[in-house]
């Protein structure tokens, strides 16, 4: 049974944000999150605003070099769109697996992200994407770089009053391609026990200019592996650079204790494990590992 509370749904987005500066207020996103929440008894919010009706919450668009990307924009949408193909694959990789396709209909992509779930699938994809967070508030507009985004689990740089209206994503170079990688407990629909997203920019020949790992649920938050990615960096991989990359990686990760759904140990091990998959999957014949 749902506990009571005031619903908002306003028309602008100044609306939104004097609605959301009250005390108790919570935003409305696609409501996988939130409703079960409330029903639970984790979360008693006073007010409950709702954001569908904001234009500028949604939509695909390009804007100079980098894609538009609405916080309210669903799985689903992103899973069709033809913006999210190419070397942005990637998230669309990532959204494909949130969930079961009438969750993919309704959860956001603002959504997976405020949550702050160091297992949010769309967070390594992002990550390696180096999305920005564009913010709306009583101050104005203003953005930030996803990492600096994370505070903690379940906390984010929002200040009180203000929205995550969207992400601004830089378009990979050309010949750039990505995967996201992840292992559960079962087959079918649930919460990544660790998540890695990779991307690969092409360079000279057989080197690759450019390596960039993320990973999801091995740490309070979301995170970039920036030691394994300069191992990697103007190198042609193979069996030894490979190793080395693997085992910085195990290291660099700091999962938490033995959780449901995967121990410390098993999450390093899957680290590499993963590692050498995206990159066999994403060299092909040009992977010497």
């Amino acid at each position: 049974m749902l506990r009571p509370f005031d619903y908002y749904r306003p028309r602008t987005l100044s609306e939104a944000i004097k609605l959301l500066s009250e005390t108790g207020a919570a935003a409305l996103a696609g409501g996988t999150d939130l409703l079960v929440n409330i029903r639970s008894g984790k979360e008693s919010p006073q007010v409950v605003v709702d954001l569908k009706d904001l234009p500028e919450l949604h939509g695909i668009h390009l804007e100079g070099d980098k894609v538009w990307l609405g916080a309210l924009t669903t799985m689903g949408e992103i899973v069709n769109a033809a913006a999210f193909r190419g070397p942005l694959g990637i998230l669309s990789e990532a959204a494909s697996v949130v969930g079961c396709c009438e969750i993919r209909r309704r959860a956001t992509v603002g959504g997976n992200i405020c949550n702050a779930s160091p297992g949010a699938d769309t967070a390594p994809a992002l990550l390696a994407l180096e999305a920005e967070a564009a913010i709306r508030g009583p101050g104005g507009a203003r953005s930030m770089p996803l990492p600096a985004f994370y505070l903690g689990p379940g906390r984010t740089a929002l200040g009180p009053g203000e929205i995550l209206s969207g992400f601004f994503i830089p378009r990979p170079p050309e010949g750039s391609r990505g995967t996201y990688l992840r292992r559960t407990r079962v087959k079918g629909m649930d919460l990544a026990g660790i998540g890695l997203a990779a991307l690969v920019i092409p360079g000279h020949g057989k080197r690759n200019h450019e390596v960039r790992l993320a990973l999801g649920a091995v740490a309070p938050t979301p995170v970039r592996a920036r030691e394994a990615e300069i191992l990697l960096q103007d190198q042609v991989v193979d069996a030894l650079s490979l190793t080395r990359a693997k085992e910085v990686l195990r290291r660099s990760i700091s999962p938490r204790a033995t959780s449901l759904r995967a121990s410390p140990e098993y999450k390093r091990e899957m680290a590499g494990v993963l590692l050498e998959m995206a990159l066999s999957k994403l060299l092909g014949e040009e992977y010497a590992g």
